[in-house]
């Protein structure tokens, strides 16, 4: 198993449902850890907390699954993040998050009018010129 691969643990505390992360959560970890949060949380849970004291990488689908499993707790539930690492401390900061408000978080305004104006998931590739680099700067790499 990798090093980095996603662990998640289910505590059950009578109403207090615990999701525990180690590893990282990113785009490839996702559907295990929201597999885990729906079988972990129901109508009796009352608190639901996730602790991601272990969690080495996060990125955006990672902030967007922690989104989507706190709307699995019921109506007034409050939901809780707790011992964030500090590498997932940094990217809340970088990306402005408020985790408090974490059911709320959803895209961007700017990607919802994209995708209400008819833009699709799928980017359209230009033709490129034969040698021109991929990236400012990269001119001579190989």
């Amino acid at each position: 198993m990798d090093a980095d691969a996603l662990t998640v643990n289910s505590v059950r505390d009578r109403p207090v449902s615990t999701l525990i992360l180690c590893g990282d959560l990113d785009l490839l970890e996702t559907g295990r850890f929201l597999e885990q949060a729906a079988l972990a949380v129901d109508d009796r849970t009352e608190r639901l907390v996730f602790d991601l004291a272990g969690v080495t990488f996060l990125d955006c689908t990672g902030i967007r699954a922690l989104s989507i499993a706190a709307r699995l707790a019921p109506s007034g539930c409050p939901v809780i993040i707790r011992s964030l690492s500090p590498m997932a401390r940094r990217i809340v900061e970088l990306l402005g998050l408020d985790l408090a408000n974490l059911r709320e978080l959803s895209l961007g305004q700017e990607l919802q009018d994209w995708l209400r104006d008819g833009g699709t998931t799928q980017q359209e590739l230009a033709p490129v010129e034969p040698g021109t680099p991929f990236l400012a700067g990269t001119e001579g790499c190989p």
